[in-house]
């Protein structure tokens, strides 16, 4: 199944880290993490600062892309409405259905009539001191069906879906109008993120078929991307991930419907999320059959490809690394290809997630190899997590503490995403090797804008605060100020060149320094 061709970048694959040079691999795996550090699960999961902490060693033991803490994301809004919550010994919470906030109408027209206060009720506020994602620069939340399934409970909620539509609507209207485009607005007032990841494992295939969810679930989920837009957060939900547990009932065209619902979700970005799924048994061609039909547009299609949680716990290392590669194979040359370690079981054994990560990082090493086969993956062998953390934890910490000084908020930290890996193309080291430019993208509506460099061959892009006197004072070569909606809208050519030429006309799009700035999208075009 071997491909060629460069690999692409856009906004889809939310998984990208920079200028690494090889596939990025990140790791869902908070009841792990809680697991190694011999942490309870009260505490976990109510102290934000430790969670985040302790996640950002895990990662660094693993050698993972990015931290490996969280929270869980599918409890916080329904806690901060006042739902109950039930905590175990090595699991995160989950909400105690027996006590739902939403069992008829009169008790939705209690919560729509209740004032929420997004910077104090539940844990919103750990969410807020500690700049609140999972992954950096993202907005995380509960997407309006599983969020509408925490306030009812699933088998009321499809009822009512199927047998008192109205009652279904209000509760999703309420969800989105009510809950997660204010909440979403105010974590992007307070750290500046611009793009928002909504869970949606409730709606999947198989709990609901892919027309159950077009034409239910996905409006909620574009009513909420509208709002979004409003102040400049872009939203993706990762619903109608398909998950289809028995082999024999392997669908095709079930799959590709179930990713048209995904792209649907995803603002119509081509981004497939393969997660809970067997995909370590699935055909893999039944996916780049769907993708066809966008590379021969030229279109990027980002996947991020998800290890399975039960292979991951259970095994053998050797299925482990055949997995990574055959997602390697398949999607690495000529898609945007991001690994995912799906919801780790707390007692995974260590040595499959570093075996999981040694494959990724050497598999995945860019530009792909034409044949995996003649590949030798070399796994690290380490010290128990507990023994390492004694020995390396203090020097960890204050790499962590520099890094973090490092990171880029806002539209920086999504460009760096993205543009970071120019830094290993030959032919933009090549032709920008005496080069000096500078750029500003100044989105008048955030708190961060963001200047790009480009210095004897090597790009840089970070965050600046969007105060005036910081922006008049800075020199560039060529900048773009507008709101972040509208930026968005034109990067993701959904306005013509006839509507931005209005827009410039009328001072809502500024530029200057045309010429250069058509120098910077030929350097983004590499």
């Amino acid at each position: 199944m071997a491909q060629t061709g460069e690999r692409k970048k856009d906004l889809g694959s939310v998984l990208s880290i920079g200028d690494k040079g090889h596939i990025a691999i990140s790791a869902q795996c908070h009841d792990h993490v809680m697991y190694l550090a011999e942490v309870p699960a009260k505490t976990f999961f109510t102290d934000f600062n430790l969670n985040f902490e302790i996640g950002g060693l895990v990662g660094k033991y693993y050698e993972l892309d990015g931290p490996a803490g969280g929270y869980d994301s599918y409890n916080l809004e329904v806690e901060a409405l006042g739902g109950k919550l039930i905590y175990g010994e090595n699991s995160m919470p989950t909400i105690d259905f027996r006590q739902p906030l939403i069992k008829n109408y009169e008790d939705l027209e209690k919560l729509k009539n209740k004032k929420i206060d997004f910077y104090n009720a539940g844990r919103f506020p750990m969410i807020l001191k500690t700049s609140g994602s999972m992954v950096s620069g993202l907005c995380i939340f509960c997407s309006p069906f599983s969020l509408a399934v925490g306030l009812m409970g699933f088998p009321k909620l499809v009822r009512a879906m199927k047998k008192d539509p109205k009652f279904y609507h209000g509760v999703m209207s309420f969800a989105v109008d009510d809950v997660l485009a204010p909440w979403i607005r105010i974590q992007n007032e307070k750290t500046g993120n611009l793009m928002g990841i909504g869970a949606d494992a409730w709606a999947s295939v198989p709990n609901l078929s892919p027309k159950e969810m077009m034409d239910l679930i996905v409006p909620y989920n574009q009513r909420l991307e509208k709002k979004c837009n409003e102040f400049g957060v872009i939203t993706m939900n990762v619903t109608a991930d398909y998950c289809e547990e028995r082999l024999e009932k392997f669908d095709e065209k079930i799959l590709h419907d179930s990713f048209d619902v995904q792209i649907a979700s995803m603002g119509g970005n081509p981004a497939l999320f393969l997660v809970m799924g067997r995909w370590h048994e699935y055909p893999l061609e039944a996916v780049r059959n769907y993708t066809e039909k966008f590379r021969k547009e030229g279109k990027t299609v980002s996947i991020t490809a998800g290890i399975n949680a039960r292979l991951l716990r259970d095994g053998p290392i050797e299925k482990i690394v055949d997995n990574v590669k055959r997602f390697v194979d398949a999607f690495g040359r000529d898609h945007n290809l991001s690994i995912l370690l799906s919801n780790v079981p707390a007692d995974t054994p260590s040595e499959h997630i570093h075996a999981a990560v040694a494959a990724a990082h050497t598999y995945g090493k860019l530009p792909i190899a034409d044949n995996l086969d003649e590949i030798e993956v070399k796994i690290p062998t380490k010290k128990p997590f507990k023994e390492w953390r004694i020995e390396n934890e203090s020097v960890i910490k204050a790499q962590m503490k520099e890094e973090a000084k490092e990171q880029r908020c806002g539209l920086a930290g999504l460009l760096w995403q993205q543009m970071g890996q120019i830094n290993q193309n030959e032919k933009f080291k090549e032709e920008y090797a005496d080069a000096k430019m500078s750029f500003l993208y100044n989105l008048t509506d955030q708190r961060y804008s963001a200047l790009i460099t480009v210095e004897n061959g090597t790009l840089d892009v970070k965050h600046i605060e969007n105060d005036s006197d910081t922006i008049k004072n800075i020199e560039v070569d060529g900048s773009i100020a507008c709101t972040a909606s509208l930026f968005f809208d034109f990067t993701g050519g959904k306005i013509s060149k006839v509507s931005m030429l209005i827009k410039m006309l009328t001072g809502k799009l500024k530029v200057k320094g045309m010429k250069n700035m058509q120098e910077l999208a030929k350097i983004m075009a590499l």
